[in-house]
């Protein structure tokens, strides 16, 4: 993109948006050029739009001059997808944050994307409601971003993801032409599922910037179980065993040696340090009797697994509340080790779990490479974290050969590269491995529908 375009679009947006929604200073600029994934590339403007209109003059300015657009929320993503790859704009919706509606009788809500999901989570709490997805991030990650990935979470095991829970959505088109899909109904089936398409589009089809989302009644009662192993596969077969028993958890969470002890480190925690494993089991619903039953049903299968060194139901929800912490933590934890990681977002068949971290811990590796598994066990979704030096070449590319490892097999046993942190730039590469014949070149044909000059979010999910 020239400078002569850049100031093009600048002079023409000067008309219609305020000075306090235009960021040119490069200090203030650098806050908008990461994410999570500690990748940089500097955008060239920041824009706060304050309305739906804003959005859309903007847009029409920017594909009348080419200027590339990336959409951003809480930049929590884990796959680059918020990343300014190609310059341009970085359009965050730091103003677009309030919660319109919240229609109890009909339960749902209707936000903008900026909305943070933890304070959509409090605002429900006090009417008994509550909005399922809910990820880790979930203190900083924005409604919008949720919705443009596709977000998984802890309880997705039971609940699904978040393109279960929306129901309509307003968003702005490449061209800025606005659209509105869906609404407040549990049915439609009019047209195609345009609603679908743009959930886990990654931002690079359209501009959310209304979503409608469906609301279910907060469960009465939860109870957890932690249940230690002295053996890492055993751990993923007491998951599969739990399922064949009849249960279904809301939650199944799992962590290896390597993330309890830096969890242990990082918070001063009493943690087991001499478990490979540790498991989290969450079940929740309406009638304490029934969640009791379950939860002491879960404990003792648990003490009758193979490996199971020690398994105890948290006393009350604080107790709870301490155990989910340990596993929120993992990423934080290990990331404050001042390494550096790749990381693969993986999903197999939850049947295949137990094959799957055998495959891993099995990997032949230097001894200066760590390798930390944790995750979503319960819906078959891992996140193998490989830890390497800083600046240490030899090691980077080892842990690129591992990566590429970890995918193959995980294609091999019907699984996913990625399950909740979309392909964005880190997956990118790899895609062709997953998707093959037409379906590739159909995506690529679909994007080019809806963005043809590629000024949305471009340098993601597909090689140039």
């Amino acid at each position: 993109m020239t400078i002569m375009r850049l100031e093009k679009f600048l002079n023409e947006i000067k008309g219609f948006l305020k000075d306090s929604q235009i960021v040119l200073d490069r200090e203030r600029l650098s806050h908008f050029s990461y994410d999570a994934t500690e990748r940089q590339y500097m955008p060239q403007v920041a824009l706060f739009p304050e309305s739906t209109e804003d959005v859309s003059r903007l847009m029409k300015c920017a594909s009348l001059h080419g200027v590339p657009v990336t959409p951003q929320g809480g930049r929590t993503g884990l796959s680059g997808g918020a990343l300014p790859v190609r310059g341009g704009v970085a359009l965050s919706f730091a103003r677009l944050n309030r919660i319109l509606e919240i229609d109890e009788a009909n339960m749902f809500a209707v936000v903008q994307p900026g909305v943070i999901s933890n304070d959509l989570q409090i605002e429900l709490k006090g009417r008994g409601l509550f909005f399922p997805p809910d990820p880790s991030s979930t203190v900083d990650s924005t409604l919008g971003g949720n919705v443009a990935e596709n977000a998984g979470y802890t309880r997705a095991v039971k609940y699904g993801v978040t393109r279960d829970y929306v129901r309509g959505l307003e968003a702005v088109l490449p061209s800025g032409e606005v659209i509105t899909l869906g609404g407040k109904t549990v049915k439609n089936v009019a047209g195609y599922d345009l609603i679908s398409l743009l959930v886990g589009s990654e931002g690079t089809l359209a501009i959310i910037t209304k979503i409608t989302l469906r609301l279910l009644m907060r469960p009465r009662v939860r109870r957890t179980v932690m249940a230690y192993l002295n053996d890492l596969p055993e751990a993923a077969d007491l998951i599969v065993a739990i399922f064949r028993s009849g249960i279904v958890p809301c939650a199944i969470e799992l962590m290896d040696s390597i993330a309890i002890n830096t969890v242990a480190d990082h918070l001063g925690a009493a943690l087991s340090r001499d478990a490979a494993a540790l498991v989290l089991i969450e079940t929740d619903g309406h009638g304490e009797e029934e969640v009791e039953a379950e939860a002491m049903e879960m404990t003792n299968l648990c003490r009758r697994s193979p490996g199971v060194t020690e398994a105890r139901l948290a006393a009350d929800d604080t107790e709870a509340e301490r155990f989910w912490t340990y596993r929120r933590e993992v990423l934080p934890s290990l990331k404050a080790l001042g390494k550096d990681h790749l990381e693969a977002d993986v999903v197999v068949p939850r049947y295949n779990l137990p094959f799957l971290v055998r495959f891993t811990g099995g990997l032949k590796r230097s001894d200066a490479i760590k390798i930390a598994t944790y995750g979503h066990a319960g819906d078959g979704n891992l996140h193998v974290t490989i830890l390497h030096r800083r600046r240490n070449f030899a090691e980077l590319e080892e842990a690129y050969r591992l990566l590429e490892l970890i995918y193959r097999e995980t294609i091999a046993m019907g699984g996913s590269l990625t399950g909740e942190h979309g392909v964005g730039l880190t997956v990118m590469d790899y895609l062709p491995m997953q998707i093959e014949g037409e379906a590739l070149p159909l995506m690529r044909r679909i994007k080019a529908a809806f963005d043809p000059m590629g000024i949305l979010n471009p340098g993601k999910i597909f090689k140039d």
